[in-house]
């Protein structure tokens, strides 16, 4: 289901909770926004324990988290052991993953998933196939925690061939624009 309008992703940053159960939501982003994401993973840390599945290089380094975090507590080591990161460099091991992140029972935020099954290397056959099981464990962790997929939005063959599969197991997937940047005006001062 897509939202009627799109929305910003620094207001989807404080918008999704990962405290609600049985929901598989998807971002489709214009773009990798590293200071968005970031504030997105620390709104998520500062509630509670959960795990970041990272699929492409679309992740940002502990010390961007950690300057993130200590805006809001100087207890940002405390707060940081609630995150649980982990990387996926191939579509196996993405599903390996995904399937172990069943035992660790908390909400999951992966990131670009579609990454490596974009990887010519790997038969079409068996990335299709490797996709599906993917997206069946995706939709299986979201029936007992939350989970939410970032997708960067990209217009190739390979994106619209396994979007869709993705798209397909949500409920709901929401357009995510870049945030305008506003232009300083005077007008604005008085």
């Amino acid at each position: 289901m897509y939202t009627p309008s799109n929305l910003p992703i620094n207001y989807v940053a404080h918008w999704i909770s990962p405290s609600k159960f049985r929901e598989l939501l998807i971002l489709e982003t214009v773009g990798r926004e590293k200071k968005n994401i970031i504030e997105l993973i620390t709104q998520w840390v500062l509630r509670g324990s959960f795990m970041v599945i990272a699929a492409g290089d679309w992740f940002v380094g502990h010390d961007d988290l950690r300057y993130s975090v200590f805006r809001y507590t100087n207890a940002f080591d405390e707060i940081l052991d609630r995150l649980r990161l982990v990387r996926a460099r191939t579509c196996f091991q993405l599903l390996d993953l995904l399937e172990k992140a069943e035992k660790e029972n908390k909400s999951i935020l992966i990131l670009d998933p579609l990454h490596h099954f974009f990887n010519a290397d790997v038969k079409l056959s068996v990335r299709n196939r490797i996709f599906e099981q993917c997206c069946q464990w995706i939709k299986r962790l979201s029936s007992s925690n939350h989970v939410a997929v970032l997708v960067p939005k990209l217009d190739t063959d390979d994106h619209k061939r396994f979007f869709p599969l993705l798209a397909a197991v949500a409920d709901e997937v929401i357009p995510v624009e870049e945030p305008l940047e506003t232009e300083p005006s005077q007008d604005l001062l008085f």
